[in-house]
């Protein structure tokens, strides 16, 4: 069952070696992402239902979109590296398109990558992007899915994310003051901590 599962993640890693040089930890964080979609993967088998989720359906790109210092790194090291820049997506960052929003984050406040209708850093999406599929039909504009059909949302094991997660750790723990051997609710706490709203970040410096 181990090695399958090692197989499955291995058929979700994404690879890009440009990136991977450019950006200590990246390779990590791709290892992070590949264990969170081969448990969605897992999660939309056992549920034995299509996801609603295609083309120009983005409702959930104008939330509030939590993400982790290592993924906004990524994100950015993906715009400089893979985004031309004479490219919308990147023009509209450089411009200070995203807002600082914090708290004040709310259902409206588009992903500063949706670009017509579409998520223009797709292979480095953070881990709230994966994980968040929904059945039975598109979410209608405006609408927040996990609270007016919450049955019709996935609800991947949190193992996988917190599993995620812990790879990601040894990056942290070279950059923040962490236990030499963190439990998994100092890890959790940690994560709390550091997590902000993709939406709050200042994406102009970043382009």
């Amino acid at each position: 069952m181990a090695g399958d599962v090692a197989a499955d993640t291995k058929a979700h890693r994404y690879h890009n070696r440009r990136l991977e040089r450019a950006l200590p930890g990246l390779d990590l964080l791709l290892d992070a992402f590949a264990v969170v979609d081969c448990g969605v993967a897992q999660a939309i088998a056992h549920r034995s239902q299509a996801p609603a989720c295609g083309p120009n359906c983005y409702q959930c790109c104008i939330q509030p979109i939590p993400v982790t210092p290592l993924e906004i790194l990524g994100l950015r090291m993906f715009v400089q590296q893979e985004l031309a820049p004479a490219s919308a997506v990147r023009q509209a960052l450089a411009a200070g398109f995203a807002q600082f929003l914090g708290d004040a984050a709310t259902l409206g406040a588009a992903c500063p990558f949706l670009h017509e209708g579409r998520c223009a850093a797709y292979p480095v999406r953070p881990m709230a992007c994966r994980r968040f599929i929904v059945f039975e039909t598109p979410c209608a504009r405006g609408e927040d899915p996990t609270q007016t059909r919450p049955l019709h949302v996935l609800q991947p094991g949190q193992e996988c994310l917190q599993a995620a997660l812990r790879l990601t750790l040894s990056w942290y723990s070279e950059r923040y003051p962490l236990p030499a051997q963190p439990s998994a609710a100092d890890a959790q706490a940690f994560f709390r901590s550091v997590t902000t709203v993709l939406q709050a970040v200042p994406w102009a410096h970043y382009a």
